[in-house]
């Protein structure tokens, strides 16, 4: 495989992805000219992405019989006489209902769009035998397709695909016009959309215990499906499973919540060199930005002041990944900015005991003025805590037992 065809790429895993395949030289072919690449292009096996993936169809000699049923390609293979467009999205879709425990026979599927990313879903959810397909748009293209304005007729689907870009980075707060509390049957959500990890759709449909599943695992499938056809050599189904893994321990961030004085900040920089991340710590950059400590900040302008910094300071970190994030005391009190957090972030909760943080010498914390006050924000915010955190550590054992217990936590969240 040469690389990756597109119009902007620099945010894509495929170059990760291929290079633990074993092919380090993977590119990334960017262009907004698809008739002078052809024309100049000497590759050999390439992907394609958005907005190609129909748009390349008149330069190949032919396609394959899925990509004639979905009007789209995201694999040209050059021979001595042709070009050919292949879809192998339909297979790492496949792939992923698979590796997810999701049949589609006799269910109802509801797919949000109509570009070639539905077209497939479309076709896969048919061959899969599911009872009905529908297509949910802003504007019709095809007879069947319905507008949002009567997503009435669909409240009873059993599997909702979004096929569509909406959430995808950097506009992670777009949303679809659908209230997923109107679905009465609804079994799973899977969002083809893999940045973030966790869209605004997959969010909602968390917050109502629905199992959502974003479109990494659809990614890397299709990846191997385009690598088999592309070197005739198979990869195994546990090596994709450890790509898989490694690619989401890659690609999350690790946000570390806790009391004042929990060790937040210091663990946030072991796992940061421990895991090869960015390490952040959001008290810091706002100290920074504002050329002043955060005791003066509150003493200067109050407390709504700095949370409105912490707000800012967020929205500037949140859409990125492969960071460790020691946040400060009080963001667990703010449900935008959790939200924002949890979107590529996996939220470990530093539960150190009060009790034991009542001992320590506390000094410039805004909000506690004696030690009684730790145990006043612990009532307070535990409950929050527990709602957000994904993992749960007691951060009062060594260095490396608190690491080797974080990275077990990781494997059996991600494996679940």
């Amino acid at each position: 495989m040469d690389g990756l065809l597109g119009k902007k790429l620099s945010h894509s895993y495929s170059p990760i992805i291929h290079k633990a395949f074993g092919n380090p030289e993977y590119r990334l072919f960017e262009t907004s000219n698809l008739a002078a690449f052809f024309a100049s292009a000497t590759f050999s096996a390439i992907n394609v992405t958005l907005p190609y993936k129909e748009k390349v169809i008149p330069y190949l000699t032919q396609i394959d019989d899925i990509a004639k049923r979905t009007r789209a390609v995201n694999l040209i293979i050059r021979t001595s006489t042709a070009l050919i467009g292949m879809n192998t999205d339909y297979y790492g879709l496949n792939a992923l209902l698979q590796h997810y425990h999701i049949s589609l026979l006799n269910k109802k599927v509801l797919i949000i769009g109509n570009g070639g990313a539905a077209r497939t879903a479309s076709a896969l959810a048919v061959d899969e035998g599911c009872q009905s397909v529908t297509k949910i748009v802003r504007r019709r293209r095809e007879i069947g397709d319905i507008k949002f304005s009567e997503i009435d007729k669909v409240t009873d689907c059993d599997i909702i695909i979004n096929a569509t870009p909406v959430g995808m980075f950097p506009n992670n707060e777009s949303q679809l016009p659908l209230l997923l509390k109107k679905f009465t049957r609804l079994e799973a959500v899977i969002d083809v959309v893999y940045n973030p990890l966790t869209t605004t759709l997959m969010t909602s449909a968390k917050d109502q215990n629905i199992p959502a599943y974003n479109g990494l695992y659809m990614l890397i499938s299709q990846a191997r499906k385009s690598q088999e056809l592309a070197s005739g050599k198979q990869l195994s189904d546990d090596f994709i499973n450890r790509v898989y893994l490694d690619l989401q321990k890659k690609a999350c961030n690790l946000v570390l919540v806790g009391l004042p004085l929990a060790g937040k900040t210091f663990l946030a920089r072991e796992l940061a060199k421990r895991y090869h991340k960015t390490f952040v710590d959001t008290d810091a950059l706002i100290e920074t930005a504002s050329e002043m400590p955060i005791t003066q900040i509150f003493q200067t302008n109050g407390e709504p002041y700095f949370r409105a910094l912490e707000t800012k300071t967020i929205e500037s970190i949140y859409r990125l990944g492969n960071q460790v994030i020691a946040t400060g005391g009080g963001m667990i009190e703010n449900q935008e900015i959790m939200h924002k957090l949890k979107q590529n972030g996996i939220v470990i909760f530093l539960d150190k005991n009060p009790q034991e943080i009542k001992k320590l010498k506390i000094v410039n914390r805004p909000l506690i003025h004696t030690p009684d006050d730790i145990i006043k924000l612990a009532v307070k915010r535990r409950p929050l805590y527990e709602k957000y955190a994904d993992i749960i550590i007691n951060p009062d054992c060594s260095l490396d037992d608190v690491i080797a217990e974080i990275e077990a936590k990781l494997n059996e969240y991600f494996n679940n």
